[in-house]
Parts: structure tokens; C-alpha cells; sequence
């Protein structure tokens, strides 16, 4: 799921750090079942804090 221009404006004015949240994102659409977590190796890179 791409965030859209309106999400990421809410998470960046809520003082959200936007890689926390799309790990949180991607966490909870796969507990639903949604899609998959890309196993991708720079991602998980990039969303290391």
C-alpha cells in the first residue's frame, strides 16, 4: 500500500516518523491478511531505526 500525499501530510504534522509508520502499516495489513511484507533488503534497512 503506497501512502498517498494526504496520509503522509497527517503522519509528518502528527510528528510521526513516516519509516515507524509504514513498518506499523505493513505490520497490520499483514495481520489481515492484505499483502504480503516485501522481504526486500534495503527496505528492511531503511526502516531500521
Amino acid at each position: 500500500m503506497k501512502p498517498t500525499l494526504e496520509l503522509q501530510e497527517i503522519v509528518s504534522a502528527l510528528g510521526i516518523d513516516p519509516f515507524r509508520f509504514l513498518a506499523w502499516q505493513e505490520k497490520e495489513l499483514s495481520y489481515a491478511g492484505l499483502t504480503e511484507v516485501p522481504e526486500d533488503e534495503d527496505h528492511r534497512d531503511a526502516l531500521a531505526v
